[in-house]
């Protein structure tokens, strides 16, 4: 893990996450052989953007294993209202704690909690970023229910493009062979940055296409022959001729185990401009009613709006409540790890290690992150830029903060004298401190450069 801190889901190795379900298997099954095992440990609980289930089951989890708790959870209340910066406020409490625990507004803002602070901190939500323990809550609750994750099919419905909890449970669910389905809100699909780190880093397709049964979802009835939606196919990626889309064949079959998480639509997230209504998913008694979905199961990280019905409640397919019970056993099995009060019993993989075909670059020349929510543009001084690189699918740097993708248009070397499309930039030999990037031709002459490619 980063520094003994969990800010991304990455951060644990399939192992290391198995070791935490197993343990808050144990809790779970005898609570009481927990108590105490956390004495005279104390957790900062810093919560600087609205929580109510996940503070709830930290500070729950933490007293339950014997520890106190130490809390902020309005900003305007310490010394940040007087414009202290995130790391000083982060060394200090660090130094109040044997463990920090950070929900912020910022994307990004755990990785720098986890450079400045003294004790592991865990990631308790940072923007539309990552959502790690939530995730691991998630995984607990599927395969306590189907024993496995392998092989597990799950459609995830709502809003994939702000939901940090999506963002964080599909790079785990990838891990460990899951098939996975995603219905978004019109408009509301995954991010093109999340998307490029499936096709590179797990290998695996987004794919369109037409299946039966999901069409309900929509309130739209089945003679359209099966909505459109987007598969993640858990074979190598290939090449695929367009032509041959409409002959991929991708069903859910009668009595099959299947698994929905639903979430909400955002809005707090939202540009001004979107708001508008729009085409988003819903499941309710009618969908629920189908032959198909005889054996799934309805997750939601909630708070829910109108997208899960109340009448799904009382059915006995659903699990959210016991989801969100789930986050007491399963962090405290991960904070008595962390802390060192149980053993893993697998190592992780080693820190430092860049993402599968990636290049680390710090503060690379004419490279910012411009992403207005990440901690690189909030806090400047604290969060110096760095990137990791890629050529595949197409040449970008992916901020290490918020893991946005900043896309240039055009590079030159400092010591030539003129510019070329990225596209030709070499595969091989690269020194990227020699290189300055650009956005737009004008950037580029701006800088003294000539055009220097056809077209």
């Amino acid at each position: 893990m980063y520094k003994g801190s969990l800010v991304t889901i990455e951060d644990l190795s399939n192992e290391q996450i198995e070791d935490v379900l197993d343990l808050a298997q144990e809790v779970q099954e005898n609570p009481d052989a927990f108590y105490g095992i956390a004495s005279r440990r104390i957790m900062a609980s810093l919560f600087l953007e609205p929580s109510t289930r996940t503070r709830g089951s930290f500070e729950a989890a933490m007293k339950r294993l014997g520890g106190d708790t130490i809390t902020t959870a309005d900003p305007r209340s310490s010394s940040m209202e007087k414009g202290e910066s995130l790391a000083d406020t982060i060394r200090i409490w660090s130094g109040y704690s044997d463990l920090i625990v950070l929900r912020h507004p910022w994307e990004g803002a755990a990785h720098l909690a986890a450079e400045y602070s003294d004790v592991p901190v865990i990631n308790a939500g940072d923007g539309s970023h990552e959502h790690p323990t939530q995730t691991l809550l998630d995984l607990y609750t599927l395969r306590k229910e189907f024993g496995s994750l392998g092989g597990l099919k799950i459609v995830l419905c709502g809003d994939l493009k702000h939901g940090r909890t999506v963002h964080s449970l599909i790079y785990a669910l990838l891990r460990f062979g899951a098939a996975i389905i995603l219905a978004p809100g019109e408009g509301l699909g995954l991010p093109e940055h999340a998307v490029h780190r499936i096709e590179t880093e797990y290998a695996r397709s987004i794919q369109k296409v037409r299946l039966p049964g999901l069409e309900a979802l929509y309130g739209e009835g089945p003679e359209e022959g099966g909505s459109v939606v987007d598969a993640i196919y858990m074979t190598p990626r290939q090449p695929h001729s367009p032509t041959l889309l409409d002959s991929i064949q991708f069903s859910i079959g009668k009595d099959e185990p299947l698994a929905f998480y639903v979430t909400r639509r955002q809005v707090e997230r939202e540009a001004a401009t979107d708001g508008s209504l729009r085409r988003y998913p819903h499941i309710n008694a009618r969908v629920l009613g189908r032959a198909d979905f005889s054996r799934a199961v309805i997750l939601h990280p909630l708070p829910r709006l109108d997208e899960l019905s109340t009448e799904v409640d009382s059915d006995s397919r659903s699990r959210y409540f016991e989801q969100a019970r789930n986050g007491v056993p399963v962090r405290m099995a991960l904070m008595a790890l962390m802390l060192g009060l149980k053993a893993w019993r697998n190592e992780s993989r080693p820190e430092g290690a860049p993402p599968k075909g990636g290049l680390y670059v710090s503060s690379p020349r004419s490279i910012r992150c411009m992403n207005q929510s990440c901690v690189t543009q909030r806090e400047p001084r604290s969060a110096k830029a760095k990137f990791t690189f890629f050529q595949v699918p197409r040449v970008r740097f992916v901020c290490s903060y918020c893991e946005r993708e900043v896309l240039p248009a055009f590079y030159a070397s400092s010591t030539g004298e003129a510019y070329y499309p990225v596209e030709e930039l070499p595969s091989r030999s690269l020194d990227l401190s020699n290189l300055a990037f650009f956005f737009d031709e004008s950037s580029a002459q701006a800088s003294g450069l000539r055009q220097s490619y056809s077209g």
